[in-house]
C-alpha cells in the first residue's frame, strides 16, 4: 500500500491503547488517515497523540472514554465533537472488549455479567446509533465490528463474553440491513481469530503466546474492508484467513 492510502480518512477506533487497536491505529494512521482515538487510558491516549502529530502529520482526535458509564447523553455529545472536528466520519472500527471471567453459568455474578454486557455491546449499539449520521455524510463508508469464534460456536465458561459477541453479530446484521437501501454505508463483522492480545492471555493464560500470531498480521483486512474494493462484496462476516477476492 502507498503511504498516503488512507489520506484524510476520518476513522473513529475503539480499544486504541493495546493490543489489536493499538497496532491499528498506528498503522491506519501511517496511511494517512485522521485517527478518532477512544479509550479511558487517558496517559496513553495522549503519548499517541503527540507521537501520530510529529510522525504522521495527521489530524488525529482524543476521546476519553469508559464505556462501562457511556450513556445516551455521552454518546450524543461525541457524536456533536466528532461533527466538530471533521465534515464528516468514513469509518468506526469497533474494537474495545473486556473478558470479565472464565466462569460457569451458575456461578456467574450479576455485577460481572451486565458489565461485560454493557462495555461490549450495549455501549456499541450507544455509538453506533449516533454516529450513523456522520457515517451518511461519506462517500464509501465503513462500520466494522470485532467477532470472535464464541459468538457462533458458544463455550463454556465464556459466559457473558460469548453472550456479547452473539449479540454483536445479531446487531452488525440488523444495521447491515437497515442501511442497505438508503446509505453507501457497508458493514463488516470480522473474527480476528487467535491473536496476541491480553484479552487471549486471560482467556489461556497456559498458552504460549509466541505461537500466536500479531495484530499487525492483521493489517491487510482491515486496509480490505476500509477498501473500494469491498463495497461489491457480498460478506458481512471475515474470517482471519478468509479469500479476499472471492465475492
Amino acid at each position: 500500500m502507498v503511504k498516503n492510502y488512507l489520506n484524510k480518512k476520518n476513522i473513529l477506533i475503539t480499544g486504541v491503547t493495546s493490543g489489536i487497536g493499538k497496532i491499528l491505529t498506528e498503522c491506519l494512521s501511517s496511511y494517512g488517515a485522521n485517527i478518532i482515538m477512544l479509550s479511558k487510558n487517558e496517559a496513553e491516549l495522549d503519548a499517541m497523540y503527540d507521537e501520530m502529530i510529529k510522525k504522521d502529520k495527521t489530524d488525529p482526535l482524543i476521546l476519553k472514554c469508559d464505556l462501562e458509564k457511556l450513556n445516551e447523553e455521552n454518546a450524543s455529545k461525541m457524536s456533536k465533537i466528532v461533527q466538530e472536528n471533521y465534515a464528516n466520519l468514513d469509518a468506526v472500527i469497533f474494537n474495545a472488549a473486556i473478558l470479565g471471567k472464565m466462569s460457569d453459568i451458575e456461578s456467574y455474578d450479576q455485577t460481572t455479567w451486565e458489565k461485560i454486557l454493557k462495555v461490549n455491546l450495549t455501549s456499541t449499539f450507544l455509538m453506533a446509533k449516533n454516529l450513523l449520521p456522520l457515517l451518511k455524510e461519506s462517500i464509501n463508508p465503513r462500520i466494522i465490528f470485532t467477532s470472535s469464534s464464541v459468538a457462533k460456536k458458544a463455550k463454556a465458561f465464556w459466559g457473558a463474553y460469548s453472550v456479547s459477541k452473539a449479540g454483536l453479530n445479531a446487531l452488525s446484521e440488523i444495521i447491515s440491513d437497515e442501511v442497505e437501501s438508503v446509505s453507501s454505508i457497508k458493514v463488516f463483522n470480522f473474527n480476528p481469530k487467535a491473536t496476541r492480545s491480553k484479552l487471549r492471555s486471560l482467556a489461556y493464560p497456559a498458552e504460549n503466546h509466541k505461537i500466536i500470531k500479531q495484530p499487525v498480521d492483521l493489517i491487510d483486512y482491515y486496509l480490505w474492508m476500509l477498501s473500494d474494493e469491498s463495497s461489491s462484496s457480498n460478506k458481512i462476516y471475515i474470517e482471519y484467513g478468509d479469500d479476499l477476492t472471492s465475492k
